[in-house]
């Protein structure tokens, strides 16, 4: 079901709560200690002829008596989440990879979509290129490694180029050859999700993971296939955490007998995380219980390479932002904290701004506001960095968050720091129009 939009969602509430246009601006300046919104203001809002800002977002959420984050979603572009239709079908497509999983005998059913299956085949066809797998397989570890320095605005294009350059070669090669082909081209797959996800391109990452999710069917790599749908989960959460446990729960049922220690892991925190952005605390609690199990065994010479990034590090901070969402900062702040995160990958911009961010939130829910005001100062100058979607929508929630707090100078200087960055974010709701 498709969120409804701001305007809707104002228009609504206010007309629950019995306020009129011009009461509703009256209560906003009252909150605020100001006099610059109108009826006119709350008019063009309602319309969606302007958006409001972070600030008043706040307000609103507090006027109003509606949870900050969902007012936060309704702000965003439209053009955002995924499509209904296409985050059904890859349900569709996950329970049947489940299916076929499970029975690894079995081929995949006849209701398995071939234009899903082999939805590579549907890209564009440059030059064939005559480099081998090895080549390919190299080509691979150098975007990888291109990921942990470049955001998503920059990365995607150059991640899709590749994945159609590779899915031309599969698309003709036969036999031995394309079996070869198989699993880089999967791998390739969840890399161009993965940073479509990063640049806010949705529809792009969905569409992506659907055609990995069919290859890695083929290739008979559970693992990979799991791998896909947590990335395809965690796309999700944010805006459709219910579809995003689903399949969460779906790639770690079909893994639990292929998959490692540390994959095993990683599925457990994105339904955990899904979990509680859901508002089911028990299912999320006993997510990171198991998460943290399995996250014992891991050992990282063991597990597939492309979860080269992968670490006990990591999954603390995996664990830090969930209890983040379940409004348990005091045990939070000493995994998103923790000396390893200070590495040099962890100088990564998105890396650094995604958990600082996190942080920010967590040391908020503890009332250290001057210290949280510090920690996304730098949270927000690496998101525009990063040029990353994801570390641009922790500023936006940090933002929100600070405007209904008292306006402290540190407060102030924060959000106007925030405010002023906002255009350089990718996926920024700041436009003519806007305020």
């Amino acid at each position: 079901m498709s969120r409804p939009p701001l305007g809707r969602v104002i228009a609504e509430t206010r007309r629950r709560r019995g306020y009129s246009q011009t009461r509703l601006a009256a209560l906003l300046c009252a909150a605020a200690g100001v006099t610059t919104v109108t009826r006119h203001e709350v008019s063009r809002w309602e319309r969606g002829d302007r958006l409001p800002g972070a600030q008043w977002l706040a307000w609103l959420a507090l006027v109003l008596d509606l949870p900050p984050a969902r007012l936060a979603a309704a702000a965003r572009p439209l053009g955002l989440p995924a499509p209904a239709d296409s985050v059904t079908r890859l349900h569709q497509l996950a329970e049947q990879w489940l299916r076929h999983t499970v029975n690894s005998d079995v081929p995949p059913d006849a209701s398995w979509d071939p234009s899903d299956r082999h939805a590579v085949r549907h890209l564009a066809r440059p030059r064939h290129d005559g480099g081998g797998v090895t080549e390919l397989d190299r080509q691979i570890a150098e975007l990888r490694r291109m990921d942990d320095l470049v955001g998503g605005a920059d990365l995607a294009p150059i991640v899709h180029r590749r994945w159609q350059q590779a899915a031309d070669r599969l698309h003709r090669a036969r036999g031995a050859d394309r079996r070869r082909l198989l699993r880089p081209v999967t791998e390739l797959a969840q890399l161009a999700g993965w940073t479509a996800t990063d640049a806010g391109d949705r529809p792009a990452a969905l569409r992506a993971y659907r055609a990995g999710l069919g290859l890695a069917v083929e290739a008979g790599d559970a693992a990979l296939g799991g791998h896909v749908l947590g990335a395809a989960s965690h796309l999700l959460c944010g805006t459709d955490p219910g579809a995003a446990w689903r399949l969460a729960r779906i790639a770690a049922a079909g893994v639990r007998r292929a998959g490692s220690p540390g994959l095993r892991a990683l599925l457990a925190h994105r339904a955990a995380l899904a979990a509680a952005r859901a508002g089911d605390g028990r299912a999320a609690a006993d997510g990171l219980l198991i998460a943290r199990r399995l996250g014992d065994r891991m050992r990282p010479e063991q597990e597939p390479s492309w979860l080269y990034w992968l670490d006990q590090a990591e999954l603390a901070a995996m664990a830090g932002r969930c209890l983040v969402v379940l409004d348990r900062p005091v045990r939070a702040l000493p995994l998103l904290e923790q000396p390893g995160r200070h590495r040099p990958r962890r100088g990564q911009p998105r890396t650094r701004a995604v958990y600082a961010g996190w942080l920010a939130r967590a040391l908020l829910g503890v009332g250290e506001v001057e210290q949280a005001c510090a920690v996304g100062a730098d949270a927000a100058v690496e998101a525009v960095r990063a040029g990353s979607a994801r570390a641009a929508e922790q500023a936006r929630e940090l933002s929100v968050r600070l405007a209904a707090r008292p306006q402290t100078r540190p407060v102030r200087e924060l959000s106007e720091l925030i405010t002023q960055l906002t255009s350089y974010l990718p996926g920024s709701s700041t436009r003519l129009g806007v305020n």
